[in-house]
């Protein structure tokens, strides 16, 4: 059996096959450069930034003794706060005593009359003699009506022989508003 192609030959050019390799190098060449150029982009962007940190770098401590100094001074505007304060409370405080003793004279009685006072912060505790029930209780009332007394309450009262004399002794504590 003879075999006849009856398709025509193709014919292959020499030059063909050498081109595919020239288009494979050339995509390797552009490839390389393409990368390389990223790779320099990069680089340089790189350098940009560094040179921007150690720039930051020397105003972070040109500005340390600016720091230190705001510290201190801000150190300073809170020990002034605290005196400040301190001062306010002082000056809440001294006008509550004068007041305080004003009001009780005014509140006692021929048959009452004050022996101890002791105010502390924002207590007090108040020890006096009276011939009868009645004008402890209206002293006690009257004290507890006060706009700067809280929390105003008889303690006790009890009898002790003064001077020859029965008399009530009553002890009265409460707060004193600031």
């Amino acid at each position: 059996m003879i075999k006849i192609n009856l398709l025509p030959k193709r014919e292959h050019r020499k030059g063909a096959h050498n081109l595919d390799l020239y288009i494979l190098a050339a995509v390797l060449v552009l490839s390389c450069v393409l990368a390389g150029g990223i790779y320099l982009r990069n680089e340089k962007a790189l350098r940009s930034l560094r040179a921007d940190l150690t720039t930051a770098r020397k105003q972070k401590e040109s500005l340390q003794s600016e720091y230190k100094e705001y510290l201190a001074l801000e150190q300073e505007k809170k020990e002034i706060g605290v005196r400040i304060a301190a001062v306010d409370k002082i000056g809440r405080g001294r006008a509550i005593a004068p007041r305080m003793l004003y009001d009780l004279s005014s509140l006692t009685t021929e048959n009452l009359w004050l022996k101890r006072l002791h105010k502390d912060e924002g207590k007090f505790d108040l020890e006096g003699r009276s011939m009868d029930n009645e004008s402890i209780c209206g002293f006690v009332e009257h004290l507890a009506k006060l706009p700067y007394m809280k929390g105003v309450e008889l303690k006790s009262v009890e009898d002790v022989a003064e001077a020859g004399v029965t008399v009530k002794k009553f002890i009265v504590e409460g707060g004193v508003a600031s």
